[in-house]
C-alpha cells in the first residue's frame, strides 16, 4: 500500500567562533549533514514511513526536547530507528511507551539503536537530552502505522465541522495567513499512511500538513484548506477505498458519507469562500492543489475530473503513474486510473479538454523513488499493473517520459521534472521549486 514519509528540521541558532574555527566546523556539519540524508534516504528505502531530523546548536543549559507520536489500533509490530553524530559532546535518546515506561535507551556521540516490537496503541514518546556545549544532528524513523502530533497556532486556524446538508460529510481545517495577498484558496488533501476512520487521528494527520504548509500560504498570501478525510480499511469483499488517492473505488462507492469525495471537496471549497466572505475576504472559485504521494494521486485525479475550478497542480510521486490525460494509445484503451476512457461512466460526464488546457502542472519525482502503489490492489488491478509495466515501464521514474509526452501530446501545460538522488520524500530543492510555480501561477489573479 501507497504510504508518505516526511523529514523535519529543526535547527537552533549556531554560537559565534573564530573564521578559521566556524570553516572547520561548517565543513564538518555539511558532512554530517550528508550522512542524515544518506541515512533518511536508507530508511525511506527500506519501508519507514515516517522520519524526523533534527539539528542542534550549542546551548548554555541541558535542553531536553519531546517528540510525541500518536500509534493507532490496532496493535503491530513497529519499528523505532535513531541514529546521532555530534561534533562535541554526547546525546541522549529514550522511546517512551504510552505507559511512560523506556521501551529503549540510547546515549553516545555517533551511533543509534533499531528496536521492534508490537507497539499497543496510544502516544509514545522521543526524549533527547542535550548537555551543554553539545552539538550534533540525531535522525528517527518509524516503520509501521504512526503520526507526529503537531500543535497548532490558535486565532489563524480553525476546524470547520462536517455539514451534509452543504454536500460534505467530513470537517477539514482553514488556516488564515495574516495578509492575504492571492484569490485563491490552496487546497492539501491529507493523507495518513495508514487505514483509520478515527477523527482523532485523521485531525491529528491533517494537523501536520496545515503545518507543513502554513508558510508556503503564509507566503503567498492564500488561505490553506486541508480535509479529513478517511481511508476505510478493506472491505469483506477484498475492495479498498483509498480515498485518500481518489481511485477507482472511490469514485464507485455508493456509502453515503463516503461517496464522492471528490464532490465533497469541492462543496468544502465553497464552505469556505462562504465563511471567508463573511470575514471580508474575497476568494475566487479556482483554487491552487498541492499533493505528494497519494495525496499527489488525489490532486492530479481531481484537477482532471474539475479543471473549471482549478488553476495549477503541484503533484509529487503520484503513486507511481499520474493519471494519462488520453482514452487509448494504439488502440489499447486506457481506464482509470490508467487513462481517462471510462470517466463519464464513472462522474456522469466527460473530461472537459478545454478546461483542461487552462491548467498548469507541475510533476515531480526523486530517481531514487521506489514508491509504487501501481502494484498495490488498493489503487491498481492486477490487468492494470501488467498493462502499465507493458506500456510504460516497470519503475516510477522510468515511466516519466512517456507520461510527460502523454501530456504534452494531449496540449497540456505540465512540467515534468526528475530530482537526480531524491527518495520518497519532498526534499529542499523539491519545496523551491514548488513555491515558485505556484507564485508564478497566483500572478494572473482570478480565473
Amino acid at each position: 500500500m501507497a504510504c508518505r514519509s516526511f523529514l523535519t528540521f529543526l535547527c537552533l541558532t549556531a554560537a559565534g567562533a573564530p573564521i578559521g574555527q566556524a570553516r572547520a566546523e561548517s565543513v564538518k556539519d555539511e558532512a554530517i549533514a550528508a550522512e542524515a540524508q544518506r541515512r533518511h534516504d536508507a530508511l525511506i528505502a527500506e519501508g519507514y514511513n515516517l522520519t524526523h531530523s533534527w539539528s542542534f546548536s550549542v546551548q548554555p543549559e541541558k535542553t531536553t526536547i519531546r517528540f510525541e507520536l500518536l500509534v493507532p489500533p490496532p496493535e503491530v509490530e513497529h519499528t523505532f530507528s535513531f541514529w546521532v553524530e555530534t561534533k562535541e559532546g554526547e546525546l541522549s535518546c529514550r522511546l517512551l511507551g504510552p505507559d511512560r515506561n523506556p521501551r529503549a535507551v540510547w546515549a553516545g556521540r555517533k551511533g543509534g539503536m533499531t528496536v521492534s516490537f508490537a507497539a499497543p496503541a496510544g502516544t509514545y514518546a522521543v526524549e533527547i537530552e542535550q548537555p551543554p556545549g553539545t552539538m550534533g544532528r540525531a535522525l528517527l524513523g518509524v516503520k509501521g502505522p504512526a503520526l507526529h502530533r503537531c500543535e497548532l497556532k490558535t486565532g489563524t486556524v480553525q476546524e470547520r465541522a462536517a455539514s451534509p446538508m452543504k454536500g460534505f460529510y467530513w470537517p477539514y481545517i482553514l488556516f488564515v495567513p495574516s495578509e492575504v495577498k492571492s484569490s485563491h484558496l490552496l487546497v492539501v488533501p491529507n493523507n495518513t499512511g495508514f487505514e483509520t476512520e478515527d477523527l482523532e487521528f485523521l485531525r491529528v494527520s491533517a494537523s501536520c500538513d496545515v503545518r507543513r504548509q502554513n508558510a508556503l500560504a503564509a507566503r503567498l498570501g492564500v488561505p490553506l484548506l486541508v480535509p479529513l478525510f478517511p481511508r476505510p480499511v478493506e472491505r469483506d469483499d477484498g475492495t479498498y477505498l483509498y480515498l485518500h488517492a481518489l481511485t477507482r473505488a472511490s469514485l464507485e462507492t455508493k456509502v453515503t458519507n463516503i461517496r464522492r469525495v471528490d464532490l465533497q471537496l469541492l462543496a468544502m471549497i465553497d464552505d469556505a469562500r462562504n465563511a471567508l466572505r463573511e470575514s471580508h475576504v474575497q476568494m475566487g472559485a479556482k483554487v491552487l492543489l498541492w499533493g505528494f504521494s497519494a495525496s499527489g494521486s488525489f490532486v492530479n485525479r481531481f484537477a482532471m475530473l474539475h479543471p473549471e475550478r482549478v488553476v495549477a497542480v503541484a503533484c509529487g510521486s503520484p503513486g507511481g503513474w499520474p493519471l494519462a490525460p488520453v482514452e487509448k494509445l494504439d488502440g489499447e484503451k486506457l481506464d482509470y486510473p490508467v487513462g481517462v476512457a471510462d470517466v463519464k461512466a464513472l462522474v456522469g460526464r466527460s473530461l472537459d479538454g478545454s478546461g483542461l488546457r487552462q491548467v498548469v502542472w507541475f510533476f515531480f519525482l526523486g530517481t531514487e523513488d521506489r514508491n509504487d502503489a501501481v502494484v498495490s490492489r488498493d489503487s491498481f488491478s492486477k490487468a492494470q499493473e501488467e498493462l502499465v509495466f507493458r506500456r510504460f515501464g516497470v519503475t516510477p521514474a522510468s515511466r516519466w517520459k512517456i507520461a510527460e509526452q502523454l501530456y504534452a501530446k494531449a496540449g497540456l501545460r505540465a512540467q515534468f521534472t526528475l530530482y537526480p538522488g531524491a527518495a520518497h520524500s519532498v526534499t529542499p530543492d523539491m519545496e523551491k521549486d514548488v513555491t515558485q510555480f505556484f507564485e508564478r501561477a497566483c500572478q494572473g489573479g482570478v480565473r
